[in-house]
């Protein structure tokens, strides 16, 4: 519709345009016809109504200018106040994310602060458990404590507790000594004297042939370790004099973990059956390392300064010079080129391609010796992790058995399955991994030591004068 307005407005002008044309027009003819009815004159009629459509519009017009220029004069005043509404809602939403902003921020300085509280719970928790377990052992040493003897004592009196426990200990300003009785390392129950230093205690027989730390057992009597003191150390204690000695800080567990401690035999030994083919299939696969080696170290590379001297010599119908340098080279395609003199010299004029038979026979007659010892190291590397694998299955089900008769509540019962079916994988990883690594070391000369034939054999025909 506002489209169509601007038309009609246009359509409107061009009308009154018209109008005047057609009065001038008509208006001689009209003159005769003043007497006739106005209102039968068609003419006269249309004139009024184009008057009175002119009327209207100019009328419309002015109205809309008067409404052009109100909206005009209104309209900075409408923009300032949508602009400034505009600004309070963004001060308003940047307000609004702030506040949220700070919202999540304090419900994470919150949930810190309630986590912080929960692990401080725990640890004073944890640490009045620590001051209950000390007190009743120090109440199962000495006696009911006097003046500490509540049912449920509280955090002070366990603090209570710990500083009398200090005090006497600065006071007693070094280890004590009692008499009693241990068990030296023949077995037999000694009687002696114990040095204490709070955990720590080391004993000295009275007859002064045992002596050393004193570590707990089973059988709740102590057992004398012979280790980590000397006797001098010990007497020296004993006998109230200043020393420094030596102590397991661990308390026992340090010894044990030194009298666990095995040979290699006997680390072998507890792999079971299935250890020992792994050791012969090392032994096997070492023994053929060794003589590879051997054999490789001997050949020596040279380059084409032979190989063109020989084919000098015997362009000059020299056999005996060239079989002279052919003495110098120590290398399998020696004895490619020594038939190739021979042929040469037997046969002046031979056909090449019976000089190529003649160095291909010679090629593949030093290709066995080259791979001798190499399938041994394979077979080696690709057996002895499944040997690994088949001690591990033996292992475990021998552990298995175990603990269907001994169950699980004893661990020493089930050491001896479990030691088959580890110690078995890591010998035959340990001697997988180097044999394979070895076997491609090896693979890899013998394979530069053929090329280097071929190429000796290649230089050999091509520089002969055969057909």
């Amino acid at each position: 519709m506002k489209r169509l307005f601007p038309l009609f407005i246009t359509l409107l002008t061009c009308l009154a345009a018209l109008i005047p044309a057609v009065s001038q027009e008509q208006a001689p003819a009209a003159a005769p016809a003043e007497t006739a009815d106005p209102v039968t004159d068609p003419a006269r009629a249309y004139l009024d109504a184009a008057g009175s459509i002119d009327k209207d519009l100019r009328l419309a017009l002015d109205e809309l200018t008067k409404v052009r220029a109100t909206i005009a004069a209104e309209k900075p005043a409408i923009a300032a106040g949508a602009t400034q509404i505009a600004a309070d809602l963004r001060e308003k939403r940047r307000q609004s994310e702030i506040a949220r902003i700070s919202k999540d921020a304090a419900e994470s300085e919150f949930q810190k602060t309630d986590n912080d509280l929960k692990v401080w719970r725990d640890e004073r928790a944890y640490v009045e458990s620590l001051l209950l377990d000390f007190r009743k052992s120090r109440e199962v040493a000495t006696g009911p404590l006097p003046g500490l003897a509540s049912a449920a004592p509280d955090l002070a009196s366990q603090l209570a507790l710990v500083e009398e426990v200090l005090t006497e200990l600065s006071r007693s300003g070094g280890p004590s000594t009692v008499k009693g009785e241990a068990v030296a390392d023949d077995g037999v129950l000694t009687p002696g004297t114990f040095i204490k230093a709070g955990p720590v205690s080391w004993f000295l027989s009275d007859d002064g042939n045992s002596a050393g730390l004193v570590s707990d057992s089973d059988d709740l009597r102590p057992h004398l370790t012979g280790k980590g003191a000397s006797k001098g150390d010990i007497e020296a204690l004993v006998s109230g004099k200043a020393d420094s000695i030596t102590f397991d800080p661990t308390l026992g567990s340090a010894i044990a973990l030194s009298e666990s401690e095995t040979t290699l035999a006997e680390h072998i030994k507890a792999g079971g059956f299935w250890i020992y083919p792994i050791l012969l299939l090392a032994a096997v696969a070492l023994a053929a390392t060794l003589f590879k080696w051997a054999q490789l170290a001997k050949i020596r590379e040279f380059g084409s300064a032979p190989v063109q001297r020989i084919l000098d010599a015997l362009q000059r119908s020299q056999p005996e010079i060239a079989r002279s340098e052919a003495t110098v080279i120590r290398h399998p395609a020696r004895a490619i080129l020594e038939q190739g003199i021979a042929f040469i010299d037997r046969s002046p004029h031979g056909s090449r391609d019976d000089l190529e038979e003649a160095l291909y026979e010679k090629y593949l007659e030093a290709s066995p010796a080259l791979q001798r010892g190499l399938p041994f190291i394979a077979i080696a590397a690709a057996a002895a992790p499944l040997l690994g694998l088949l001690g591990t299955v033996t292992g475990m089900i021998e552990t298995f058995r175990l603990i269907n008769v001994f169950g699980t509540g004893d661990a020493k019962s089930l050491a001896s399955g479990i030691s088959e079916a580890l110690i078995t994988t890591e010998f035959g990883l340990i001697v997988a991994i180097p044999a394979l690594i070895l076997h491609a070391l090896l693979s890899r000369k013998v394979q530069g030591i053929k090329a280097t034939m071929e190429m000796t054999s290649l230089a050999f025909l091509n520089g002969t004068k055969t057909k």
